[in-house]
């Protein structure tokens, strides 16, 4: 009765308490091979990995998928391709794990970075997502908490039981649990294969605060805490000419604004004024915090990129808005000269225009040379009006510093070619040991950045207005 046992080992080797618990959680996604050193995991993989050529050849294959079919191989196709995207997303986030602790070796062997032994890596995640910069640490903290903590929770990723837009919503709601009380919430909400087959987002959130709830009440009372520390005014362009203000405010703050707002537009109501008490708060609210009486049209400083053919011949050329973004010609010359069917009152405004003219054939701003390090105004004025935002591909963010391509402690020069703009987190990564960038010369104003992990990307200034969308080809007078 014991011959099928024979062939196994009577006296199985030991097990550590993690090797015990992931084969009886019957978990393991955390690669065992990531305990080798990085650079000996690289030298066998050899020149290539065939997985991202197969992973390519299925992007191409599902593009041309044939269109001889049903309502029914069309529903089902859909449905497929849902629980694909979702074990990718998973995979993704396995990947994302994996290239920190390759990233976290690397540096430890080499000895640098002790105190962030992780630096770079959520630059390399973003470029390689196609996401602003900041994103990337969001997306690697979220793939470390999933794998480490939540297990269930990646596991029903990879079933394509929930979504990459929901699973990051059960780790980010659970993030400021104990680590055995997020565990043990993932286990009661994911715990049983199908739990979250058919559950939306809300619903899914509303679960979540409930198993919060239920094991400590503490941490909305946190979150009420640190509300009050984030409060914050933002300002966002509409794609109607306007901008959004928007606050975050306490409670006692937005109640005593409202008053305050409410109590001034109807001081400065008349019987012939024709504004409505909304358009009467929002003038209220901008004269009160420049300080200028007429509200709708106040002084300002205009850096406008724009024609000769727009502001003078009535051409259609969009122009370019410091601050805002692309604007109409016809809202271009509004804010220059003014609205004439208004009163002169309410039309008198002190606009300050500083003209910027683009190279004929390139399209390139006129350059501005200095010698020193610090970028004067001026030449800091051009490289925004340029650069419009950060220059780290897919990063949005608005321009806060000007930097040197090529660094100054390496011989770069304090020049309108070797100047971009970039936002705080990108001009602190770029000091990244291994980050390398690079002026391409011959198309519009264009970096080549090289990251650590030997990717390679290309920043290119936008167009500006009257300029081709594609730049013209390599100069030959450099």
């Amino acid at each position: 009765m014991f011959e099928d046992s024979q062939e196994y080992d009577s006296n199985p080797r030991s097990l550590t308490v993690e090797e015990a618990g992931e084969i009886l959680l019957g978990h393991r996604h955390i690669p065992s091979d990531l305990r080798r050193p990085p650079r000996q995991r690289s030298a066998a993989e050899g020149p290539g990995d065939g997985y991202v050529d197969f992973i390519n050849g299925m992007a191409e294959a599902v593009t041309h998928l044939p269109q001889t079919v049903g309502e029914q191989v069309r529903g089902a196709r859909i449905s497929a391709m849902e629980r694909a995207k979702a074990a990718l997303c998973a995979a993704q986030a396995k990947e994302a794990y994996a290239l920190e602790q390759d990233i976290i070796a690397r540096h430890r062997a080499d000895g640098i970075y002790k105190q962030n032994p992780a630096r770079g890596t959520g630059a390399e995640v973003a470029l390689a997502r196609k996401e602003a910069q900041h994103l990337g640490p969001c997306f690697v903290n979220y793939s470390r908490a999933m794998i480490e903590q939540m297990p269930y929770t990646f596991n029903a990723l990879e079933r394509g039981e929930l979504t990459e837009e929901r699973a990051m919503l059960m780790v980010s709601k659970t993030n400021a649990m104990h680590v055995d009380v997020r565990r043990q919430v993932d286990r009661n909400m994911a715990g049983e294969r199908g739990a979250l087959e058919g559950v939306g987002t809300k619903q899914l959130a509303s679960r979540i605060a409930k198993e919060a709830l239920a094991y400590d009440g503490r941490i909305e009372a946190n979150k009420q805490a640190d509300a009050v520390v984030n409060r914050r005014v933002t300002l966002n362009p509409t794609p109607d000419g306007m901008m959004r203000l928007s606050a975050l405010l306490t409670a006692a703050q937005g109640v005593a604004v409202k008053q305050a707002l409410r109590a001034e537009a109807s001081k400065l109501r008349s019987s012939e004024d024709r504004r409505t008490d909304d358009q009467t708060m929002a003038d209220a609210l901008v004269s009160g915090i420049t300080g200028h009486a007429n509200g709708l049209r106040p002084s300002l400083m205009v850096h406008l990129n724009m024609t000769d053919r727009t502001l003078l011949a009535g051409d259609s050329e969009p122009a370019h808005l410091l601050g805002y973004g692309t604007i109409s010609a016809a809202h271009a010359r509004w804010l220059i000269a003014g609205d004439r069917t208004a009163s002169e009152e309410e039309s008198e405004v002190d606009v300050w225009m500083r003209r910027v003219y683009t190279a004929p054939t390139t399209g390139e701003l006129l350059a501005m040379d200095s010698e020193a390090r610090s970028v004067p105004p001026k030449l800091r004025d051009l490289i925004e009006i340029r650069d419009q935002f950060c220059r780290t591909p897919y990063c949005d963010a608005p321009i806060r510093h000007i930097d040197h391509v090529y660094q100054v402690r390496r011989g770069g020069k304090t020049t309108e070619i070797n100047l971009d703009g970039r936002c705080v987190c990108c001009n602190q990564i770029k000091e990244t040991e291994g980050w390398e960038e690079h002026l391409i010369r011959g198309q519009r104003h264009t970096i080549l950045i090289t990251t650590p992990g030997g990717q390679m990307y290309r920043a290119m200034a936008p167009p500006l207005p009257g300029t081709p969308e594609s730049p013209p080809g390599p100069r030959t007078d450099l």
